[in-house]
């Protein structure tokens, strides 16, 4: 049998031996479950559910989007998904909503603090940093409360994207169901006015970097139309010679004439201007020819020469005054309304002006110029053409950003608000149920295996078998001993239909055919003088007070009572028990023979019989107070082994235990059968399986372990492997 092996019968066995650990596993974690369920605080889950929009959210530009292929689709979902998820977004729902203050998720005291408060142990700690001369702790401060309430709120809010679809849902849990319904809508909410807020901000932000470069293409339009204007002016006389065209030297004279008017009427404004700003109405009204404006001004120096005359705080002062504010406000009216004449006149100029420099420039390209002027002359009208077009498109999209930035839409919109759940979501106590039963049974059957394979004791030859990975034929039952019987192994002989006197004979078929298998022939079971050499069984434990003394003694008169003729040598000699088992005492035994200085021709060791049987014996003799391994390893001990075996059919070794000392390691290389001999219930399945290992490293190839389950407990009459309506074949039925 291979470690490694483990058929469904094992298994079943295993589990019918370990059912009550089972059972126990599975009534303690459904019960534990049980109790979560019933004292856990029930929690709702509300979910809005909204959609991202691929295309028409620009207004002034629907079409967008449109062309997009599925991938990057995908990819924007997936982006506002993590925007959903982001702490940015939880930071404006907790700001929005004041959450840093909410009872649910706001900061508050843990298990611990509210234990140390009810003990008194915080006010304790305060007093013991005071007596140390410590500061106290500090305050936890925004921030900190701030990352509590994150945490929280964070831990409570679920997004997901529904499939492959544009849809996202966001789920948020809370103790109340119309708190997480609120909360759920509120956090939808956030998030559009963010995107919005988002884009209004980029659109603005564009619009203000086209303000900016708006400023530079239009001093670079200035700069390109003064070069062209410089250009014809400065070369207007040789330009009209070599165009020979009339009609420009009238246009000259427009020109000219215009400037003129220009400089006159600009002149006129900056002077009136002047004059208002400083209060010189007089000076104003002569300058813009306004007979009103000098009326006005003539009854305000009235006005004020009169107000000088009366005494300040009188009622005729006062009178005055308020007539000269009057005076002032049409004075103010009538100015404005004259500047404002005088600079649509100014403006009316400036276009004649324009008009004739345009078509003087107009006519001039279409002149008969010389190539190099022509070329000049183009050169500069392209440059004006080319700045000309850069600020009107620049100053187009300016005014399109800015209809943008009031236009903006969100890229997603709620397609189902929240709604109050009637339904907690935690605990889901019939899933919970259902996963305790199935971890509950893992588990049970998991300690079963930990506890069949490596921390309790053996209970069953069955489970024995499965921890030495080794033969295993019977479980050697613990008897009542009665008045007539010393040990156990008296019923061998005084009660041969016994149930243990039939289960050291199964025992005994077991070890024949390891035997026949190891020689390669049927074991003889009878004393024929063909058997040229004994057979040699060792039978061994792992510890000590496991029966392995009782069962040397069964097992050896066994086959004595067999016809065959059997030894059994004590060979452990730190604690011997055999003669006190047996009734009988050698003089010279296994230790004295092996501890004289004698050559092996001149020792000596006396054989005893059994009392109750035809069988030989060498006890240990005294109890030795050296280590032994170096007796058990000695040639003298092997010509003794070599003599038994030749002498005898079978030779029984009572071994010491194997893990309290080293003499049955080198004894099992001596052995042609093993037998282990495990105390049921008793030796743990660690301490079984180490010295089996041990015992494997010094067995010569193809020597077999049998394992024996000794002192088996039945619990009532008729139980376990023997019993009941077989109890008539072992002379238990009358």
């Amino acid at each position: 049998m291979q470690p490694t092996e483990l058929d469904i019968k094992q298994i079943i066995a295993i589990l019918q031996r370990q059912r009550k650990l089972v059972l126990l596993t599975v009534l303690v974690v459904v019960g534990l479950a049980f109790a979560y369920i019933m004292t856990a605080t029930p929690i709702f889950q509300a979910t809005a559910l909204i959609q991202i929009d691929t295309g028409g959210s620009n207004l002034l530009d629907p079409s967008t989007g449109d062309n997009e292929q599925s991938a990057i689709l995908n990819s924007r979902v997936d982006s506002e998904v993590e925007i959903l998820r982001s702490q940015a977004t939880a930071l404006a729902v907790i700001q929005s909503a004041n959450l840093i203050s909410d009872v649910e998720f706001g900061p508050r005291l843990g298990m611990m603090e509210k234990i140390g408060q009810a003990l008194g142990v915080s006010s304790m700690t305060v007093s013991l940093r005071s007596m140390l001369g410590l500061g106290q702790a500090a305050a936890p401060d925004g921030t900190s409360l701030l990352n509590a309430t994150l945490q929280k709120f964070e831990a409570a809010v679920d997004v997901r994207r529904r499939g492959l679809t544009y849809l996202i849902a966001v789920s948020v849990n809370s103790e109340s169901p119309e708190r997480a319904a609120a909360m759920a809508n509120a956090y939808v909410k956030t998030y559009i006015e963010r995107q919005i807020a988002s884009k209004t901000s980029s659109t603005l932000a564009g619009r203000d970097v086209l303000r900016r470069q708006i400023t530079l293409a239009q001093q670079e339009l200035a700069k390109s139309e003064d070069l062209l204007n410089s250009f014809i002016e400065d070369n207007l006389g040789q330009l009209e010679a070599e165009s020979g065209n009339a009609s420009v030297a009238d246009l000259r004279n427009q020109l000219d004439k215009a400037k003129s008017d220009q400089r006159e009427s600009s002149g006129i404004l900056t002077s009136a201007e002047t004059a208002i700003g400083n209060g010189e109405w007089d000076k104003a009204a002569a300058t813009l020819g306004d007979a009103a404006l000098a009326e006005l001004a003539k009854q305000r120096a009235e006005l004020a020469q009169q107000l000088s005359a009366e005494a300040q705080g009188s009622a005729a002062f006062n009178d005055v005054k308020e007539k000269l504010a009057q005076i002032d406000t049409d004075l103010a009216a009538q100015s404005s309304q004259s500047l404002g004449a005088l600079q649509s006149e100014v403006a009316t100029i400036g276009k004649r002006e324009s008009q004739a420099r345009d078509q003087l420039r107009t006519t001039l390209l279409q002149s008969d110029l010389s190539s190099q002027t022509l070329a000049g002359l183009y050169s500069l009208q392209q440059s004006a053409t080319i700045a000309r077009n850069q600020y009107q498109q620049l100053l187009s999209r300016e005014q399109d950003l800015g209809a943008m930035a009031n236009l903006q839409i969100a890229d997603a919109r709620v397609v189902s608000e929240a709604l109050a759940p009637s339904t907690p979501a935690f605990p889901n106590k019939k899933l919970t149920l259902a996963l305790a039963i199935v971890a509950a049974l893992g588990i049970g059957v998991g300690l079963a295996f930990l506890n069949e394979y490596y921390i309790g004791g053996v209970t069953s030859a069955s489970q024995l078998s499965n921890v030495l990975q080794a033969k295993v034929p019977v479980a050697i039952p613990s008897l009542v001993l009665s008045a007539d019987d010393i040990v156990f192994a008296d019923q061998i002989v005084t009660a041969p239909l016994s149930v243990y006197a039939e289960t050291f004979r199964k025992l005994r078929s077991t070890v024949d055919n390891s035997l026949a298998q190891l020689r390669g022939e049927q074991f003889r079971t009878s004393g024929d003088s063909t058997n040229s050499h004994g057979a040699v069984i060792l039978v061994c434990s792992a510890l000590p007070a496991e029966g392995k003394t009782t069962s040397s003694l069964a097992l050896a008169r066994t086959y004595a009572m067999s016809g065959m003729k059997t030894l059994l040598i004590e060979v452990d000699l730190r604690k011997p028990a055999l003669s006190r088992y047996s009734g009988v005492e050698s003089q010279v035994g296994l230790l004295e023979y092996l501890r004289t200085d004698k050559v092996d021709a001149d020792r000596s060791i006396e054989t005893i019989f059994d009392p109750l049987s035809d069988m030989a014996m060498i006890t240990a003799g005294g109890r030795s107070n050296l280590p032994t391994d170096q007796m058990i390893n000695s040639r003298a001990f092997r010509s003794l082994l070599e003599i038994a075996c030749k002498t005898y059919d079978v030779v029984v070794l009572d071994s010491p235990p194997v893990l309290p000392v080293v003499d049955t390691r080198y004894l099992a290389q001596y052995a042609d059968v093993v037998v282990q001999v495990v105390r049921y219930a008793s030796t743990t399945q660690g301490e079984v399986r180490e010295a089996a290992n041990l015992l494997r490293e010094m067995m010569r190839p193809g020597v077999q372990l049998v394992g024996a389950l000794s002192h088996e407990q039945h619990h009532s009459k008729g139980s376990g492997y023997y019993g009941g309506k077989y109890a008539g074949y072992y002379g238990e039925g009358e």
